[in-house]
């Protein structure tokens, strides 16, 4: 996925998509506070093994249980944890947590390729934020060949359950054709959703550049699937990718 960059004062330059890691600085910050707020946590509640999740967690291992160790500083624990839970149960949260850690490097040594195994294994899972991750992998060409059909598969299916940066990046690619035939009214619907679950800054000023090369028939239309839709579950989503998951399984076996 392109970085991001200016068209005006407040918007990306065209062709440019969004990526969540470009705001790793505010998830440290957002660590720290939980770390702080796990630490007066920890005053009331002592665990007999505190390496271990807490029991109460139900359904361990899984993200959680995982997450649990991670804010109590107990990273290699937290990792391991999250692997159970791959392997065990074969939870997609856990799976994108792995693919983050070993992509962003916070706690081991950067592995994109594992990365990429983990974040394969939440998409495919359903795990949006996994789906998001992989088409910026595809976008950008980091650790795979770049790939915009594949970016634009992996962005719509996270844009489907409602992710906001998901549903301003496929947006920007139905608007310019790139990875996906153009089509100016999904382009339109996904930047009307993107602006109404939270994700404004960009895709406001889009949405008016591309209504102005739109017929009112057309945004009409746009508005009407916007305010129709309806976002995936995870388990919709986990059987809906498997239309193209298979094709994608190939490649990487190659």
């Amino acid at each position: 996925m392109r970085d991001i960059g200016d068209r005006s004062a407040a918007a990306m330059v065209p062709g440019q998509r969004f990526d969540t890691r470009l705001f790793g600085g505010l998830f440290l910050l957002t660590i720290f506070i939980i770390a702080f707020s796990a630490g007066a946590w920890a005053a009331d509640k002592v665990l007999a093994d505190p390496t271990k999740p807490d029991p109460s967690i139900e359904g361990a291992p899984n993200e959680e249980s995982g997450q649990d160790l991670y804010t109590r500083g107990f990273y290699p624990q937290a990792l391991a944890e999250w692997k159970r839970a791959v392997e065990q149960n074969k939870d997609p949260g856990a799976a994108f947590r792995l693919g983050e850690e070993h992509f962003d490097a916070k706690v081991v040594e950067r592995d994109v390729e594992t990365a990429i195994k983990y974040y394969f294994i939440g998409a495919l899972g359903g795990d949006k934020r996994a789906q998001m991750d992989l088409a910026s992998m595809y976008d950008k060409g980091w650790g795979v060949p770049q790939d915009l059909q594949k970016a634009a598969q992996w962005y719509e299916a996270a844009a489907k359950q409602g992710l906001e940066s998901s549903q301003y990046n496929i947006a920007t690619m139905y608007e310019e054709g790139v990875g996906v035939e153009a089509d100016k009214v999904k382009a339109y619907q996904y930047y009307q959703l993107a602006i109404q679950g939270g994700f404004p800054k960009f895709a406001t000023e889009a949405i008016e550049n591309l209504a102005e090369n739109m017929t009112p028939a057309e945004i009409k239309k746009a508005s009407i699937m916007a305010r129709d839709f309806q976002p995936l579950t995870r388990e919709q989503s986990a059987a809906e990718v498997q239309s193209f998951a298979e094709v994608e399984k190939a490649g990487r076996a190659e």
